[in-house]
């Protein structure tokens, strides 16, 4: 049987762990919100110029290039990639209706999106 100091030390620690967590948390929420300025207070040379914003035939290049990326892709990375995230199957259930090991689906999605990570942010079209 514990002593009541024992406790007491024990619940100490606890209530330490949990203080400490909730501070680490409410100081990375802090961290994450953004600062929120009303147009009128910003300097006029801050505001967005026209030539910042995107144009809709830059999109529609870059969504070209996304599904020429997509549809370069081996079959099978093709089909993981559409389990994944249009039909939202999880890795376990893809590997049964497959026929392949889990580690291969996470192998072949960290492959695919690397591939598209790649070109879509020009670093080329190699494998």
């Amino acid at each position: 049987m514990m002593t009541y100091d024992e406790v007491r030390a024990m619940y100490t620690a606890y209530i330490e762990r949990v203080a400490r967590f909730a501070r680490q948390e409410y100081l990375r929420t802090l961290q994450y919100r953004s600062r929120e300025v009303p147009l009128e207070d910003l300097p006029n040379e801050e505001l967005p110029q026209a030539e910042d914003r995107y144009f809709p035939d830059e999109f529609a290049f870059a969504e070209l290039r996304l599904s020429q990326t997509v549809n370069d892709l081996p079959l099978l990375r093709r089909q993981v990639l559409s389990m994944l995230f249009v039909e939202q199957l999880t890795a376990p259930e893809i590997a049964e209706r497959l026929g392949c090991p889990i580690s291969y689906i996470y192998k072949e999605k960290h492959r695919a999106l690397k591939k598209i990570r790649d070109v879509m942010e020009g670093n080329g079209y190699g494998r």
